[in-house]
Order: C-alpha cells, then sequence, then structure tokens
C-alpha cells in the first residue's frame, strides 16, 4: 500500500468513526428522552394514584450512570436483533411515549414495539443486567418515595 493510498484510507476511517459515533449517541440520546418521558408519566401516575407528593420524586433526568446502563441495554439489543431491530425498538418506544398517559403505564397497557426476536421477557432481563432497574429502584429509594408509599 502506498503512502498515499495510506493516508486516503486513515482519512476515510476517520471520517467514518464520527458519524458511527453521532448514530450512537443519536440512538442513545433518543433512549434517554424517550425513557425521561415514560418515568415521568410513572411518577405522575403514582402521585395521583397514592396521594404521594410530586416533590417527593426524584430528578427524571437520566445521570452518568444512567447513561452508561442505556448503552449497555442498546447493545444488549443491538447483539440480539441487530442494528435493524434497534431502530424498530426506538420508533416504537418513541411512538408509543408520545400518546401515552400514566393510565396506560401503571394500568400496564403502555408497550413499543419490540422487534422479532425481542421478548418483553428478555427486554426486563436486559434491563437488569445493565443495571437499569437497580439504579431506577435506588433514585426511588434515595429520594423518600418508596417510604412514602410504604406509609399509605
Amino acid at each position: 500500500m502506498t503512502h498515499l493510498t495510506l493516508r486516503a484510507a486513515c482519512i476515510a476511517a476517520l471520517t467514518i468513526l464520527p458519524a458511527t459515533a453521532a448514530l450512537a449517541q443519536s440512538e442513545l440520546d433518543r433512549f434517554e428522552a424517550a425513557s425521561e418521558r415514560v418515568t415521568a408519566l410513572t411518577y405522575q401516575g403514582i402521585a395521583a394514584q397514592y396521594g404521594v407528593a410530586a416533590d417527593v420524586f426524584p430528578d427524571t433526568a437520566w445521570d452518568r450512570p444512567m447513561r452508561r446502563a442505556g448503552r449497555c441495554i442498546l447493545r444488549a439489543y443491538e447483539g440480539e436483533v441487530g442494528a435493524d431491530g434497534v431502530a424498530v425498538f426506538l420508533s416504537g418506544f418513541e411512538t408509543a411515549v408520545q400518546s401515552a398517559s400514566p393510565n396506560d403505564i401503571l394500568g400496564g397497557s403502555f408497550s413499543g414495539q419490540l422487534p422479532d426476536g425481542l421478548t418483553p421477557q428478555r427486554q426486563q432481563q436486559i434491563q437488569s443486567e445493565c443495571g437499569m432497574l437497580e439504579l431506577e429502584m435506588t433514585r426511588l429509594a434515595e429520594s423518600g418515595v418508596l417510604q412514602a408509599l410504604q406509609n399509605q
């Protein structure tokens, strides 16, 4: 390989990497935004249903550990159903969130579109393996929500 060809290959690789990273970042951002909206709706529903003051609930914004867990989840989904499956999941999740209500979420009727090859049980297992469920439960415990619910 000539020096000029090697240089051209390196430049091509460097221009592709940011595009790939931007796509992955975009997917994570989309997943984060939709997840934050579901969390906010869940908190609204719990507050209304159980009479818990809304100011007891933690912030719905993801922090760094939640973003790591979200990245882990998307990578695991990709390992299970490929990049096209992740795209189907994200589109379905975003669409479902747009029309969701707190009652849908608490009543169990909320669901985004899962791609073929990813069951709800496997989805929950991945979320648990990536630490997302533990992070969410820790937030609820630290904020006092779990204690307030136990006092009902």
